[in-house]
């Protein structure tokens, strides 16, 4: 990349963060979305035109990444990791022990197709389309699985919360 280039894409800095946390209204998010965009720029700078506005490819890249940004998010909906959810406990009925301990037990007592799939589209916000990828299955048996998956373990915790109600009953508990 010539000096020139250089010294173009270091001015145009302070518009692109503008820019960018118009898109965001948020500032650290901004940051990121013009650091992700200068990658970008850079690692594709053989795909700018010379003679023509770089302020307005350099635009268009943030606001591109700004959309795919937002459309990993509306895929991943509202998830968390794996991890999150062992450290976590879930409000609601106790299990006998913890809700985490039931969800480990839970999940491994599916099937290993079904607690793939249910790890990949619940767990992980993967599309269906996706996990099919991943799975190299077709799309219809990944939904098939996760629906079998989610009746396997309404049944699990549903037979778990009477479990423990009948115990709690038995030892006097209310």
């Amino acid at each position: 990349m010539d000096t020139a280039l250089k010294t173009e894409l270091t001015d145009l800095l302070p518009r692109a963060l503008r820019f960018a946390r118009s898109l965001t209204r948020d500032v650290v998010a901004a940051e990121d979305l013009v650091q992700t965009a200068y990658i970008k720029a850079v690692e594709r700078i053989d795909q700018y035109e010379q003679g023509t506005r770089l302020d307005s490819w350099l635009y268009r890249i943030i606001q591109t990444s700004w959309i795919d940004e937002k459309r990993r998010e509306q895929r991943r909906g509202n998830v968390i990791s794996f991890e999150d959810a062992r450290e976590s406990t879930l409000p609601g009925q106790s299990h006998g022990g913890t809700d985490r301990l039931f969800l480990q037990a839970a999940l491994a007592a599916l099937a290993e197709d079904q607690r793939a799939a249910v790890t990949l589209v619940l767990i992980e916000g993967y599309s269906y389309r996706e996990a099919a990828d991943i799975l190299d299955a077709p799309a219809g048996t990944v939904m098939s699985r996760v629906a079998r998956a989610r009746k396997a373990l309404a049944m699990m915790h549903d037979d778990d919360s009477q479990n423990t109600n009948s115990d709690d009953i038995q030892r006097g508990s209310p």
